[in-house]
Formats: structure tokens, sequence, C-alpha cells
């Protein structure tokens, strides 16, 4: 396919595999990065259509030693690279993008906007869209920018006199500060809360819904799995019971496209056997278990999701070129299943043998035994929860224990989080705790060299 840019793909591919880009790429944290190529490609290409004479593909050392003095004169204010080996698979600042995915971002955000660019976008988001159904089995999807301007675009399509039915537990209980009562506070809509704040039963959404109830919100979060909660098919049977026409959405912090359950000690249901339990919409992040940028995705019926899809919140808030690339060229990934796995940074992690985290765990702690802040290291299997609670399941992991010297444990724990790269680790009264499960290979030598500049004080004086 054409393509209105002086550099292809696989042009940016060599770029990021530059053996000087990558020093940087393990130091500093990818969205760095990812913002220096951005910055120059958008840079080259405006200097390729501003020329009288025709496109000219870059010359490939001058383009890189652009991005390599960027990336230099960045120094300390960048953003450092994140190793984080607390051994929770969905750590906040986890990097989920594949490294097709980066680069097709990279390559969206550099290229010029055109009428034929333009045509372009439009074919890919529909595309994306067919992807996502085949992948699901939905009937039909949508794609936000976010999982806020998904949930308003929902409600807009309410009558004025519809009212909303929602646990209490389910607005409230979030981490991070960012909770669902801000999302439905932006539409005006009658909103019946029930349940207490850590519990609800079939009896209180019995008592709420009447026959201008028009939808039943529920999630489904790490911030909400303690406490009684209702399911689904009692939803399902109160509405045919009561002659009742709600329709019932199913928000999911984690709701993966391909089945994952042999990777995990509890149920994690798809998004697709969500749809087929009852739920007549799913909401759903593009990260997490699916492996995409962060946007929101909603799942249902045709009729559905075109009454969403036509909402002026819709119409307004696109997800953006370079993400809408991303997510596309993720579910590509998606054809075949042993692809995903061995691309999407999440769904690799998972699927790693546990042969091979021992292996990786022998030869860190190998390492680790000359740092001089180490006392002594050895290797133990363990657990790796999906996130930080571990009620939505764990795999089986390997980790490193490293008793430090010269330093408290939470000491030097925190002299890794403030260091450049920044490595978070658990540790106890005794040790520092390292999950080889979410440290991606790449990273292990990047983790000793981090171990290797802390110097206890007593040592700095005997060197001094």
């Amino acid at each position: 396919m054409f393509k209105s840019s002086p550099f292809s793909f696989s042009f940016l591919t060599e770029i990021l595999a530059s053996p000087s880009v990558k020093p940087w790429a393990s130091r500093l944290h990818p969205s760095a990065v990812l913002a220096v190529v951005k910055g120059v490609l958008n840079d080259v290409s405006q200097e390729a259509l501003s020329a009288a004479s025709e496109l000219r593909r870059p010359d490939l050392a001058e383009l890189i030693e652009k991005i390599v003095g960027r990336l230099a004169a960045l120094g300390d204010d960048a953003e450092p690279l994140v190793v984080d080996a607390r051994g929770r698979v969905f750590a906040d600042d986890f990097e989920r993008l594949a490294a097709e995915a980066v680069a097709e971002a990279a390559w969206a955000f550099a290229e010029p906007r055109t009428e034929f660019s333009e045509r372009k976008d439009a074919a890919r988001e529909k595309e994306t869209v067919a992807r996502l159904c085949q992948a699901t089995g939905a009937e039909a999807a949508a794609i936000f920018s976010n999982l806020t301007t998904a949930r308003i675009a929902t409600l807009e399509t309410l009558a004025p006199d519809a009212e909303l039915v929602v646990a209490r537990r389910d607005l409230y209980e979030r981490d991070g500060g960012e909770r669902l009562e801000t999302s439905l506070d932006f539409f005006p809509i009658v909103r019946r809360e029930v349940g207490a704040c850590n519990a609800v039963d079939p009896s209180d959404y019995a008592a709420a819904c009447n026959p201008k109830t028009a939808l039943v919100w529920t999630t489904r979060g790490r911030w909400a799995t303690g406490g009684r909660r209702v399911d689904v098919a009692e939803l399902v049977k109160l509405r045919t019971a009561e002659k009742l026409n709600f329709a019932i959405l199913g928000e999911f912090e984690f709701a993966p496209i391909l089945d994952l359950s042999e990777f995990f000690d509890a149920a994690l249901p798809t998004v697709g056997e969500r749809l087929k339990s009852g739920f007549d919409l799913v909401l759903c992040d593009g990260a997490q278990l699916i492996g995409g940028p962060s946007c929101g995705l909603i799942f249902g019926s045709r009729s559905k999701i075109d009454a969403i899809s036509k909402t002026r919140t819709a119409r307004a808030t696109k997800l953006g070129r370079g993400e809408a690339a991303a997510l596309a060229k993720t579910l590509e990934l998606y054809r075949e299943r042993d692809a995903a796995l061995a691309a999407i940074p999440a769904l690799r992690i998972l699927s790693t043998s546990v042969a091979n985290l021992e292996n990786r765990a022998k030869r860190l702690a190998a390492l680790l035994e000359t740092a001089p802040c180490v006392a002594s290291v050895r290797t133990v299997p363990g657990r790796s929860p999906l996130c930080a609670n571990a009620t939505f399941g764990s795999s089986p992991t390997w980790l490193v224990e490293a008793r430090p010297k010269g330093f408290a444990p939470a000491e030097l724990a925190l002299r890794f989080e403030t260091s450049s790269p920044r490595l978070l680790t658990r540790w106890t009264r005794d040790a520092l705790t390292l999950d080889l499960k979410t440290v991606a290979p790449e990273q292990d030598l990047v983790v000793a060299e981090i171990f290797e500049k802390i110097v206890p004080t007593e040592r700095r004086a005997a060197d001094a």
C-alpha cells in the first residue's frame, strides 16, 4: 500500500533497533524515546513536503544521529525507564504495547495529514472494529479515546426520563482517585444507587428497578473484589420475571480477547464469554489484557452500538492517530494465537514457561552476588498476581531474593525507586524480592547494573 511518508515501516524498525538508540531505550521510559522519535520524524516529513523536489527517503544514519542527539539533550529531565519487579503483571506504569505496535504508532504520528491519509485513517478504523468483533464474537463494537467518553456516550443514548441503577460499591471503590461517579455526573440522569459500599444483593436491584430503568451498570475491577455482589444471571432473571426492559452493562478492568485461563488459578472470562453470559454491553480498556493503547472499547448488539456511535460524544472524541494505529497493529497480531502470545508484552509474560523463568532467575542471582550492596542472594519459586489484588488470580513464577549489605531492605528499596532507571521491588524485614515474570528478559542486565551502582557508605569511605 502506498504511504504518503518518506519512510516505510521497515525503515522505522531499523531506527528503533539501532545500536545507537538501544542504550537510551534501556535508560529512558519508552514514552520518552517514542516522543523523540515522533518529533524527529515529524520534522523530516515537513522538510520533505516543503521541498521543491519529490519526496526523498532520508538517510538512516543522519536520522538516527538526530534522534540520539535529542535523546542526549533530554539528560536528567526525561522520564526514566521503570523496571517493575514487584510481581504484579499489571502495575501502573507497565508498558503493554508490542514493538510492532509502537513502531506503527510512530509512523502514524509522523505521516503528513492529507486527504488520502484521512481516508486511510477512516478505513483503518472500520477494519479495526471488524477485527474486534471477529476476535470477541461480538455483533458490533465501538472505539473511544478513553473509558470516560465511552461511558458518557452510552448514557447519551438513554431517554431524558430514563433511570440508571448502579451499586454504591461500583461508584466509589476505585484506585488512583478515579471513580465511576465522576463519569456518570457528566450526564444528567436519574441515578438510583443500591446496596452498601462493600456489598449488594439481588433484593437491592429488585427494589430499585422499575419500568423507567433503562440501564443497570455493574463493574469488576481490582477496586471491587471483596464483599457480596450480584451475578449477571440474577439480573437477567429479575428482568425476565418483572418483564422489564433495562440493558445490563458490565465494565471490566481485565477483559481479555484470548482465553488465558490456562495461565491463572482463577477464572478470567473473555469479552465474548461475558456477552454470552447475559451482558448486553461490555466496556473495557484497550490496554490491560488486550495489550493495546489505553482507550475505551465497548461491545454489544448492533442496534445498541450504532446508537452509541451516533452520539455527539462519539463523533467528537475519536482515538488519536498514533493510538489507532497501535490498536490496529495489536489486533493484527491476534490473527495467530502464538504470534499474539509472543509479541504482546502482557501475553508474553503470562505465557513464559516456568523453566525459562528459573534459568533467568539463576543467571540474575549470579550477577547480583558480586554487587557491593548484596550480602547474599537466592532463587525461590513463587506466584505472580494479575494485579495488587490477588483475588483476580495468580500464575507461577521464580523470585530472586537478595539480602542487602550496608542497608536496611526498606532503605535499599527506596534507593532503587529513586534511581535512573528506576527499579521497583518488594521488600521484607530481611530481603528484597524481584519477580522475574514482570521483568522483561532484556532488562535483566539493567537490573544488575542498578544493583552495581549502589555502594554502601562504609565501602565508599574505604575507597576514599
